[in-house]
């Protein structure tokens, strides 16, 4: 008889390690030791009574992942929930992705103030660009100490009806998504939202948190990150499916970006 084995999970190009029975039993007592400490007043269902259809997530202090909704084990394609606890943003996600939410999460563990209705790239479960509407806020042991933050997070096409200072910047959002590897001008998207180009950019920052110009960058370099990390295409191939005339200016953008060449992002990955 044949015997049979299950595929070991891959995340954007990179296996996941198998987990053994001994690992696996631990790494859910973690779990439940670190369950036990949430005050009832802070339980994760908060977030479920405000936000209907969410993608559901928490994690410790230490940025280790302690639960997932079963929404984002599909997006990622992991069938043993077990296999994720313990994994931080790096291990889920590409680099320049991850560095994105470990400084969010700084920023509440600062302050203390949740953050609310940021519209964010991520990826949906085919593997695209996508936005999506985060929320995410402190967790709070039984004796008041901080002991993680979650989250939550959903399509933004979803949430756009929902959301009302979203609604002037629609179509520029979505106009975005699909062209953002072409010489889009802030007078177009001013256009598109049926504003001014500096109402179009005061409402950008109020809404997205950055000007239309840097969300532009931000879209185009994580579309570049992708292309290095899980392509075989040539630098020049990338540079011109990225609306660069040549691989030059290609790799002066993504070395001011990023911090290093794409050969070099590329090599790093590779090693991954």
């Amino acid at each position: 008889m044949k015997k049979t084995t299950s595929k070991v999970p891959v995340v954007f190009g990179r296996p996941l390690a198998r987990l053994s029975p001994a690992r696996r039993k631990a790494l859910l007592a973690k779990r439940e030791a670190w369950l036990r400490e949430i005050d009832p007043t802070h339980l994760f269902h908060r977030l479920f009574d405000v936000i209907p259809g969410v993608y559901f997530f928490a994690k410790n202090k230490q940025g280790e992942m302690m639960f997932f909704s079963q929404g984002i084990l599909d997006l990622y394609h992991i069938t043993d929930e077990a296999a994720v606890i313990g994994m931080t943003d790096f291990d889920l996600n590409p680099v320049d992705m991850a560095q994105s939410y470990v400084q969010d999460d700084a920023r509440i563990y600062a302050t203390g103030k949740p953050l609310l209705n940021r519209v964010e790239l991520w990826f949906d479960r085919f593997g695209m660009p996508d936005w999506s509407v985060v929320n995410k806020m402190l967790i709070r042991s039984r004796t008041g100490k901080v002991i993680g933050i979650m989250g939550c997070s959903q399509s933004y096409e979803e949430r756009a009806k929902l959301l009302q200072p979203f609604q002037g910047i629609s179509k520029a959002v979505n106009h975005f998504r699909q062209n953002y590897h072409e010489d889009i001008s802030i007078r177009e998207l001013a256009r598109l939202s049926g504003l001014s180009p500096r109402q179009r950019e005061r409402k950008s920052r109020a809404t997205l948190g950055v000007s239309p110009k840097h969300f532009l960058i931000k879209a185009r370099w994580l579309a570049e990150c992708r292309a290095l990390r899980e392509t075989i295409k040539s630098l020049a191939e990338i540079a011109f499916d990225s609306g660069f005339g040549d691989q030059s200016a290609f790799t002066r953008h993504f070395r001011r970006h990023i911090g290093m060449t794409p050969g070099q992002f590329r090599r790093k990955e590779v090693v991954k």
